[in-house]
């Protein structure tokens, strides 16, 4: 027995669909459609069955997701104190400021400042991550952003205090 559904469309669609309505069985089209659409997914799945089963895969993504971050946020740790080794020192104290009113607005991920922009860039060459955009490339340049603002604050922790004695 067949059931009704209802289908929602743009209005562009809708008023193209309305204009050839009577050179379509718009019914079989979308059974049509959504059949290849069904059978294209169980056919997926049964390919994966004889391999892995779907909830380890996500668990192993997960895993290397979390890897993936970290060693990024690590990596720009490590760059933010070698760079912060080399800078001069109005540069290093005005990026400390950046990164201190950063923190004061709660951040969303954007450069703070020239020298942290080429640190991301040569590390996106590095890691060969900067062909596309995409969120989880977003989340793992917003992870070396605050390992290389932590690496920049961490030497200035360790050597702020040497500088005023004489």
């Amino acid at each position: 027995m067949a059931k009704k559904i209802t289908l929602t469309v743009n209005e562009n669609l809708f008023s193209k669909i309305d204009q050839w309505r009577s050179s379509f069985n718009l019914s079989k089209l979308f059974q049509d459609a959504v059949s290849e659409a069904i059978k294209a997914k169980e056919e997926f799945h049964r390919m994966l069955s004889g391999k892995e089963d779907i909830p380890g895969i996500v668990e192993r993504l997960k895993a290397e997701k979390r890897g993936w971050l970290e060693t990024a946020r690590r990596d720009g740790e490590s760059d933010g104190g070698t760079w912060a080794g080399k800078a001069h020192y109005s540069e290093l104290i005005s990026v400390l400021a950046l990164i201190d009113s950063k923190r004061a607005s709660d951040g969303d991920g954007e450069a703070i400042s020239a020298a942290e922009d080429q640190c991301v860039e040569v590390w996106e060459r590095k890691r060969k991550v900067a062909a596309a955009l995409s969120p989880e490339l977003e989340d793992a340049i917003r992870g070396y952003r605050e390992g290389w603002r932590a690496g920049v604050a961490g030497l200035w922790e360790i050597v702020k205090d040497q500088l005023d004695e004489k």
